[in-house]
């Protein structure tokens, strides 16, 4: 999606290793957050349990195999790969004494992860393509970033029990449902305003993307099944992409 948003031809390299670095870290964080989930998604605890290594072994090869791949497409993009890793580091670490971890302040989770992957998403292609205008690099990257900053308070709305029962500070367990689904409504509609620097057709895409980001918050703002809002929100970069190049190869017609 990135390479998409940017106007260009994507790299499949980077495609992959940018697939290879969500798999890992989603995959990671499903044997970190086992806690939780056996409260939210009791589910996918019951496949985790006995695959606990098998899981560990594969995300961490799939994080090392994504750094050649990387290197081979643009080498100066490399740093960019550890992004995620660091992130994580500088989310749980106590960086100077009397000051809480960022781990333990309520929002920054959802603002780290959220300027981890805008990050990755578009500058590894950014890079790799070199002679994007910084004006369009950063459109992108503000869309990005408050697209995953939204879906990452939906799934805190759905896990909104078991990170009570884990004594984790999130919005909506400090301000309700009700009020958390008004405040997502805002972030979502701040997305119009780069719309006006945006050219066709990318624009009508994002415009699709805005109106797929209101569906989400007012059907996600009661719990649903868990694994819906996985595909719906983990998915929808994968879906849209499939769609503008059906739209653009002229395959669907309406």
């Amino acid at each position: 999606m990135g390479y998409i948003l940017l106007g260009a031809t994507p790299n499949p390299l980077i495609c992959m290793a940018v697939f290879l670095i969500t798999f890992s870290t989603y995959s990671l964080n499903k044997l970190t957050d086992m806690a939780e989930d056996s409260i939210n998604v009791p589910e996918r605890i019951n496949f985790i349990y006995g695959r606990k290594q098998f899981i560990l072994i594969t995300a961490l090869g799939s994080y090392l195999l994504s750094i050649p791949l990387v290197f081979f497409a643009a080498p100066l993009a490399v740093p960019i790969v550890f992004v995620p890793i660091l992130a994580n580091l500088l989310y749980g670490s106590k960086l100077l004494p009397g000051i809480p971890r960022l781990k333990d302040i309520p929002v920054m989770k959802n603002v780290i992860v959220a300027i981890s992957w805008a990050l990755v998403c578009t500058l590894l292609p950014s890079v790799e393509i070199s002679n994007v205008p910084m004006a369009t690099i950063l459109l992108v990257l503000y869309f990005m970033l408050v697209k995953v900053f939204i879906n990452t308070i939906l799934y805190d709305i759905r896990d909104v029990e078991g990170d009570r029962v884990a004594g984790v500070k999130t919005i909506p367990s400090l301000l309700n449902t009700p009020r958390t689904t008004m405040l997502l409504l805002v972030i979502n509609s701040a997305l119009t305003a780069i719309l006006a620097f945006i050219n066709q057709p990318i624009r009508s895409l994002l415009m699709a993307m805005i109106l797929y980001g209101y569906f989400c918050i007012i059907y996600f703002r009661k719990r649903r099944n868990p694994l819906i809002l996985d595909l719906f929100a983990d998915g929808e970069w994968m879906f849209f992409s499939i769609l503008y190049n059906l739209f653009r190869l002229k395959l669907l017609y309406f």
